[in-house]
C-alpha cells in the first residue's frame, strides 16, 4: 500500500487555482445578473413612450414568451441611452441603428432581443400600436356596418404604423369621410384634447364586403318587357363591386334594355310601366255637358297620367289626340 505525499508548494498551486476559478464565477455571475438572472428574451415594440431621462429596456421592449416574470423585472431596470428633452416629438431609429446603440449598452446581449424594422420613441405622452388602431377602428366600424344589411366583411384596412399623443390625456376620435358604404372607404383619425380640440390627425381607409341576396334575371329580358314575379330569381352577390343595384321593390316595371340570365337588375336596367302603352287597346272617352261616350282605340304613342297622347279610333279609324286619365282610359272633351 502506498501514500501521495503533497508538498506546501503544491497545496499553495492548488489553493490559488481554486480561488481564481470562484472568481471567474463571480464575475460571470455579476456579468449574468447586470442584464437578468438566468436566460431571458425580449420583443422590443416598433412605437413606444418613455418617461425619461434615461430609457428604460423595459419602456421599449416586452418580455418574449417563457421569460421568467422575476427575471424579466430586472432585465427592463438596465439604463439606455438618454431620453429626448424635446416632449411629444417622436424620433425613429430604423433596424440597422437601433442594433447598433442596443449592442453599445448591451454587449452580446443584444442578441436575446427581436428587433422590429424600424423603433420610434417619444417622451412623455402615450401611444396606439396599430394592432390597438385596428381593434379601435373595427370597433367604430361594426355597428355602423349594420345597416348595409348582409354579411359584412372588413378588408384591406390600412392604417398608420402607429397614432402618439402629445400628451397622456389626449384621446382618438375616428370618424369616416362619408356615409359607410360598401367597398373603399376613408377612415379620419384625430387626436383630441380633454377640452375637446382636435391636436393632430392621420387618414386610413377600408374596404368592406357586403355579402347579400339580390334580384337576378331569371331568363333573357329584352327591352320594354314588362317584369313580372316569374321572370325574377335572387343571387348572392358582393355589394362591393355592384352599383345601384335594383332593390326588388315598386313598380310595375319594364326593362330599358336587354339583360342577361343570373345577371342582377340595376335601377338603370328598370323604368315605370307608362300608365298607357304603345299599341294597347284603350277606352277613348268622349265627355260633355250633356253626353258621355265610350269607344274601343288603340294607343299610338305612351303616356302617363295628364300626358296627351295619340290614339286611334277603331271605328272611325281616325286618329285623335286624348288625354290619360287612368291606365287603360283616355279623355277627350
Amino acid at each position: 500500500m502506498s501514500l501521495t505525499m503533497i508538498t506546501k508548494g503544491q497545496m499553495k498551486s492548488t489553493v490559488y487555482a481554486i480561488t481564481l476559478a470562484c472568481a471567474l464565477i463571480l464575475c460571470a455571475a455579476t456579468l449574468t445578473g447586470a442584464t437578468g438572472r438566468g436566460d431571458w428574451e425580449g420583443v422590443v415594440k416598433s412605437a413606444a413612450c418613455v418617461r425619461g431621462p434615461v430609457v428604460l429596456l423595459g419602456e421599449i421592449a416586452d418580455p418574449a414568451p417563457g421569460t421568467d416574470d422575476r427575471t424579466w423585472q430586472s432585465v427592463a431596470s438596465i439604463k439606455l441611452w438618454k431620453a429626448s428633452k424635446k416632449l411629444g416629438r417622436p424620433v425613429t431609429a430604423d433596424q440597422a441603428k437601433l442594433y447598433k446603440i442596443l449592442k453599445y449598452y448591451l454587449g452580446d446581449k443584444v442578441h436575446n432581443l427581436v428587433l422590429p424594422s424600424q423603433l420610434t420613441v417619444q417622451t412623455g405622452g402615450h401611444v396606439l400600436t396599430g394592432q390597438e388602431l385596428r381593434t379601435r377602428v373595427v370597433g367604430f366600424l361594426t355597428p355602423r356596418a349594420e345597416d348595409l344589411g348582409g354579411q359584412v366583411e372588413f378588408k384591406d384596412l390600412r392604417l398608420p404604423l402607429h397614432f402618439f399623443f402629445k400628451n397622456s390625456q389626449d384621446t382618438l376620435s375616428v370618424q369616416l369621410a362619408d356615409d359607410i358604404r360598401p367597398g373603399r372607404n376613408q377612415i379620419r383619425m384625430k387626436a383630441i384634447s380633454p377640452q375637446g380640440k382636435a391636436l393632430s390627425s392621420k387618414a386610413g381607409t377600408v374596404f368592406i364586403n357586403v355579402w347579400t341576396a339580390v334580384p337576378v334575371a331569371a331568363k333573357p329580358l329584352n327591352r320594354f318587357e314588362r317584369l313580372t314575379k316569374e321572370k325574377i330569381s335572387f343571387k348572392r352577390v358582393n355589394l362591393a363591386y355592384q352599383n345601384k343595384l335594383w332593390d326588388g321593390k315598386g313598380g310595375p316595371w319594364r326593362m330599358t334594355r336587354t339583360l342577361g340570365r343570373g345577371q342582377a337588375f340595376t335601377e338603370s336596367h328598370l323604368e315605370t310601366v307608362p300608365l298607357i302603352e304603345k299599341g294597347e287597346r284603350v277606352n277613348l272617352v268622349y265627355r260633355n255637358k250633356r253626353v258621355q261616350l265610350v269607344i274601343k282605340a288603340e294607343a299610338l304613342a305612351e303616356g302617363d297620367m295628364g300626358q296627351k297622347v295619340a290614339v286611334r279610333n277603331l271605328q272611325s279609324n281616325k286618329t285623335i289626340l286624348a288625354t290619360v286619365i287612368s291606365h287603360d282610359t283616355v279623355l277627350i272633351r
